[in-house]
Order: C-alpha cells, then structure tokens, then sequence
C-alpha cells in the first residue's frame, strides 16, 4: 500500500471506504439477526364449500365410523353403500361433511380403507387417490388382517413334552451339569 504524507494541499480524490463497510456489515447483521424470526409460517386452513349438486345429496344414515372396502373385482363400497368411480367424490365428501360435523364427540374424521387380498393393485390405489381427493381432512386407517399363532396342542400324558408347532426348531435339551 502506498500512503500520501500530506505533500500535496487541496482536496483529495481518493474515496474512503471505511464508513461504506461499516454500513454494509452492520445491514448484514441486521438481515442475519431478522431472518430466521421472518420464516415462522401459520397454519391456516379454508373451509371447503360444497358444490350445490352435493349439498342436494342426502347424508348417510346414523353415522359411527367409516369404511371404505374394494372388493375383489375392484367395486367400491362405503359402509353398505356401493360407489362408482363417477359418484365417490361426492359421497365421500358427504361422509366427510357429516364425520366433520360428529368431530367434538367422535373425534378427527377417520376413513378405515380394506381392500380385498385378490383386489387389482390399480384399483385399490385409485380408491385411495378418490378419499385423499374428496378431503384433505381425512384421516386414513389402513385395515390389516392378524397373523393367527398356531398353539402347540396340549400333553396327553404328564410325562409327556408337546409336539412343535409347524415350522418352530424343536428346542436340544441340555445335558446337566
């Protein structure tokens, strides 16, 4: 760096960038400070308008839960109602409309989903795009079957140990000590 010892009298041309710096840094610091408390977002949520062909619909009868079941050969049916792919919108979102009504008693709106082991893939995968579609509200339960344990039958005799259940390793007795 070269430094001027005062040998020339007048003004000087040079520009001093100490106190741009020292805006610019303080501005940085600010936004530094300022941003993160500027990404809390708030959750608000629209109430959905029926159109006026769903309102004419009539609401299912006493309603408790839920149940929205593809048969083998792909049709659906919620509760003991059967839908097509053209009506389910609009059912569905009558069922959500009335479980939404029952929320302070009944809880969140939950549909149960089961569908048949022989069902298509592509069919159970479009009845579940057909709820997720009617509402954004629903809460969806997935219905499984349990696997049954085989209990091992029962000694006959009091000596005698019971036989393995089918597909268990028969346990090596261990020799005493």
């Amino acid at each position: 760096m070269s430094m001027d010892v005062g040998a020339k009298k007048g003004p000087r041309s040079d520009i001093n960038i100490t106190p741009l710096v020292d805006v610019v840094l303080v501005l940085l610091i600010i936004f530094m400070v300022l941003t993160p408390l500027m990404e809390k977002e708030i959750g608000v949520r629209v109430p959905e308008e029926l159109p006026p062909e769903v309102a004419n619909i009539p609401p299912p009868p006493d309603l408790t839960q839920v149940l929205f079941k593809v048969d083998e050969s792909g049709i659906w049916h919620v509760n003991n109602e059967t839908l097509t792919d053209a009506t389910a919108q609009d059912r569905l979102k009558v069922y959500y409309k009335v479980a939404k009504s029952k929320e302070a008693t009944q809880g969140p709106p939950v549909i149960f989903f089961d569908a048949d082991d022989k069902t298509k893939y592509v069919r159970a995968v479009k009845a579940l795009d057909a709820i997720r579609d009617s509402s954004s509200g629903w809460t969806i339960g997935m219905m499984t079957e349990s696997i049954k344990n085989e209990a091992a039958p029962a000694p006959t005799t009091p000596g005698e140990t019971p036989a393995p259940a089918p597909g268990a390793t028969p346990a090596t007795p261990e020799p005493p000590k």
